[in-house]
């Protein structure tokens, strides 16, 4: 327990209390007792206890004088070069609109905070009616940027740990029969987008991962093609831009996949109509190495796969879902067609099979029939 001492200023009692700093050094920090020197020694010596029990839970006097608010900016800033550029962006988004204005208006200090303010935010986001998913992304920074408060020796323990997280809800994605699989591999014959669509309905790629999809990326002597380098949309200079990474989501993102010989011809017819493009327009195209590009060389961004994809889906009269929901689809299929939870996360990179299976996998109405054909010829009979 810190150490301190009562001294009386103007007939009232304070109790003086030696805090540590994050520097190693001392510091004297005056706290008042709230009750003048003619209280008894025995009432002034329980209330020096008290503030004493109070003041213990803290590292540095640094808890004191820090508001959370400025903590979770002052956190996200230094730790900029640790993340991302979308996950960076991303967080300015959740902490300028949501978690600053909230901690701020409650002026809590770091040694303030208690769970149940934690606690109490997440409930305030769920009356704003967001998703438990946001509410999780909220979470995380709340809880990474008050480890970083105790990693730095401000706080002893970090209250993130004794809140109840917030749940995600599991929600029903849309997803593609084989059919309208089929049917959106034929409505982007020809478009702008069709080697997006095609390979990512194939691979169930992520939007980034098949735009970041390079020529040097694929060895058709082993008949094989990694996943390694990402495209990304991302704020540079307050500016959306089109990012460029060497490297994918996660460390399982980073993988190989197989190239068989309908897919060998593809990808070489693809490549070229590229050098026809290139010839036919000269100087005017744009060299680059990236897999999928417009008719004039130019990378496609990911704003406009998402804009014009839903805009294909609309001319051809399909059902609308999210880009992204093609891997949802993809993964489905796959399933359906017998292979495991554990090889679909292989295929799509994840981190985990039980993730795969709980989040990719929304098995169609056609295999819920396979499997009441088969109860009612097994139970009942076959139709006579």
């Amino acid at each position: 327990m810190i150490s301190g001492s009562i001294q009386v200023k103007k007939g009232n009692c304070y109790a003086v209390l030696v805090l540590p700093t994050s520097n190693g050094k001392n510091k004297i920090k005056w706290v008042s007792m709230g009750m003048k020197a003619t209280e008894s020694k025995r009432k002034q010596k329980q209330r020096l206890d008290e503030i004493r029990v109070e003041y213990s839970g803290i590292a540095s006097i640094e808890a004191i004088e820090t508001k959370f608010c400025d903590l979770i900016v002052k956190w996200n800033e230094e730790t900029k070069e640790d993340k991302s550029i979308t996950t960076y962006d991303n967080y300015c988004h959740m902490i300028n609109k949501y978690i600053y204005p909230y901690f701020s208006d409650k002026g809590f200090t770091l040694m303030e905070l208690r769970p149940a303010d934690i606690q109490a935010y997440y409930r305030h986001l769920k009356n704003l009616g967001l998703s438990g998913k946001t509410a999780v992304n909220h979470h995380q920074i709340i809880f990474t940027s008050l480890k970083y408060a105790v990693l730095n020796r401000i706080i002893k323990e970090n209250p993130a740990e004794f809140v109840k997280r917030p749940k995600i809800e599991k929600t029903e994605r849309e997803t593609y029969s084989a059919d309208e699989l089929v049917n959106l591999i034929e409505a982007a014959k020809g478009d702008v987008l069709e080697s997006v669509i095609f390979l990512t309905l194939l691979y169930g790629l992520r939007r980034e991962e098949i735009l970041g999809l390079k020529w040097t990326n694929i060895d058709f002597e082993r008949h094989q093609f990694r996943i390694c380098e990402t495209v990304v949309r991302g704020k540079v200079d307050g500016k959306w831009v089109r990012v460029e990474r060497h490297a994918t989501k996660t460390a399982t993102s980073n993988r190989l996949l197989p190239l068989n010989q309908q897919i060998e011809t593809y990808l070489q017819n693809l490549r070229a109509q590229q050098e026809s493009n290139r010839q036919m327009c000269g100087d005017c195209y744009i060299n680059s190495d990236f897999v999928c590009v417009n008719t004039m060389g130019e990378p496609i961004n990911p704003d406009y796969v998402t804009h014009h994809y839903s805009d294909l889906l609309k001319k051809s009269g399909l059902k609308k879902i999210r880009f992204h929901d093609l891997r949802h689809s993809c993964a489905s299929f796959l399933y359906c067609m017998g292979f495991t939870s554990g090889q679909i996360q292989d295929w799509l990179g994840h981190y985990s099979e039980s993730f795969t299976k709980a989040t990719y996998i929304h098995p169609d109405m056609t295999f819920k029939f396979e499997m009441l054909d088969r109860l009612t010829a097994g139970l009942i009979g076959e139709n006579e």
